[in-house]
């Protein structure tokens, strides 16, 4: 079975992991977090192959709902 080339995302601010399996954003460490990039930069200096663990910040769900209240509270008050 061949396996996806996915890579890891994450959120630092809310300490987010994006769970492929359920495709829903989990809690974690910010210090597992810190690890999992450690070897998807250790591989890049290796020159090994890093599709399997390329590791990109992004927004979570948290932050886009957080967005989501700003907006409606900013519309509301100009009502």
């Amino acid at each position: 079975m061949r396996q996806e080339r996915r890579p890891t995302y994450y959120c630092s601010k809310h300490e987010r992991l994006l769970g492929w399996k359920y495709k829903e954003w989990i809690d974690f460490s910010l210090e597992t977090i810190t690890r999992i990039k450690a070897l998807y930069e250790f591989f890049l200096s290796a020159h090994m192959e890093t599709h399997f663990y390329e590791v990109i910040e992004t927004r979570c769900d948290k932050c886009e709902e957080l967005d989501r209240q700003i907006l409606c509270e900013e519309f509301a008050t100009r009502s």
